[in-house]
């Protein structure tokens, strides 16, 4: 039986300011800006873990005229980018 991989976004503060998000790190005090969809996922990810399905029908919601080839690569981009900050862990 394959066990399912949740993400869950820590330590982190969301905003939105207008047309973009402002995201700030508690513990490294870092602040970053991001586009209504990448801030979008980090927020939701702050309220509660989700798996890569429930990820993906979120992202399919927020650009919804994207192929399903583009929303994959969208959402690996994400993910890899923001476990790099430290932002984004995996359960």
């Amino acid at each position: 039986m394959t066990q399912q991989t949740n993400y869950k976004a820590t330590r982190i503060r969301c905003k939105q300011w207008q047309d973009d998000y402002v995201i700030y790190d508690q513990l490294s005090g870092d602040t970053h800006v991001l586009d209504v969809v990448s801030g979008e996922l980090i927020c939701a990810l702050s309220k509660q873990a989700m798996s890569r399905a429930k990820l993906l029908a979120l992202l399919n919601d927020l650009c919804f005229d994207a192929t399903e080839s583009e929303l994959e690569s969208y959402l690996l981009g994400f993910i890899e980018k923001f476990e790099l900050l430290g932002l984004l862990i995996s359960e």
